[in-house]
């Protein structure tokens, strides 16, 4: 893949690759209405893929769906709607989902919530957290058995979670298990930073717990695209507490700079295609700018003790709240 760089395209990816890379394949991919996503969706098709997108809303989920298909016809794309700061919306997706399809070869945890005021889920969860990681963690939980049934050895299945190099972001000890609400405080880019750097954890525990169930699982850093809707809650202030955060926070690692680069949609977009495409997908790797890497990663990234308590912890806050359903 020396080929391919920060600069590369969706298309160039996917061209790369080649087209028999999707031909067949069923992909799911979380907010694919807008975006990255939405490119992510476009280019799959395009190549073959039958791909599902979720979209919170139905007006949204509309406009997207005929938007993709003008601009792919004929290719096999659909939309289901589902909230992911609700588990009980997660768990009826889910039920529907597997019931109206018979394999799923590519799970791509895309959506997400970047630097919000601080809020909450329907269940309680920080927002970020919950949105980013709990939301995504229930899904991939709930699809797991559909994927394993997918899943062949030649062919594993796929799991993508979208993350950040912004995970170098978190705090020291990488997860604050002891203020996870932020009943004690709140820094939006520090919560951002928390959840982004959960989805690079639960990628690495993902794939340790489940690579012999032929399931292959990473995590991405798309790249700074600011022409889509995960900006909106920043502005000049959100900035300012941006650059307080970094300066006061000397444990963070350096962000590589090459990774803070500003892209377009199909650009940022590149990179999980490559996940979704490349025969070679390093398991349980961090990928950005196209390659698997290191940089960018917080110091406690490979730390197995702190990834599979998260693990355990995500699944007994799921458990606790969707036994009151």
């Amino acid at each position: 893949m020396s080929t391919l760089s920060s600069t590369s395209t969706s298309d160039q990816v996917a061209d790369f690759f080649g087209g028999p890379r999707c031909a067949g394949k069923t992909v799911l991919i979380t907010g694919g209405n807008t975006g990255i996503g939405q490119d992510t969706v476009r280019v799959l098709a395009s190549k073959g893929a039958t791909v599902i997108f979720t979209s919170r809303s139905k007006s949204n989920g509309d406009a997207a769906l005929a938007k993709l298909q003008e601009q792919c016809p004929g290719a096999q794309i659909s939309y289901m709607s589902v909230d992911l700061s609700s588990l009980q919306s997660v768990k009826v997706f889910a039920e529907e989902f597997t019931q109206k399809y018979r394999e799923l070869h590519i799970l791509i945890n895309n959506a997400g919530v970047m630097a919000c005021p601080k809020s909450f889920t329907t269940d309680g969860f920080e927002n970020q957290f919950g949105v980013n990681h709990i939301g995504h963690f229930y899904l991939t939980q709930l699809l797991l058995p559909l994927l394993k049934r997918t899943a062949t050895a030649k062919e594993p299945a796929r799991i993508i979670n979208l993350s950040s190099v912004a995970n170098i972001m978190a705090p020291a000890e990488g997860i604050q298990f002891d203020d996870l609400n932020a009943d004690k405080s709140y820094y939006r880019w520090g919560r951002y930073g928390q959840s982004k750097f959960a989805n690079v954890l639960f990628s690495k525990e993902l794939q340790r717990r489940y690579a012999t169930d032929n399931i292959v699982s990473v995590a991405v850093h798309p790249g700074v695209i600011k022409a889509t809707d995960l900006w909106r809650y920043t502005d000049m202030w959100t900035n300012v507490t941006f650059m307080y955060y970094i300066l006061t926070h000397r444990h963070m690692a350096p962000m590589p700079n090459e990774h803070l680069a500003e892209k377009t949609i199909p650009q940022g977009s590149a990179t999980t295609v490559v996940a979704a495409m490349s025969p070679s997908l390093v398991p349980g790797g961090y990928y950005a700018d196209c390659q698997e890497t290191s940089a960018g990663l917080h110091k406690l990234a490979n730390d197995e003790a702190l990834a599979k308590k998260l693990w355990e912890y995500s699944e007994k806050a799921i458990s606790e709240r969707v036994a009151k359903f």
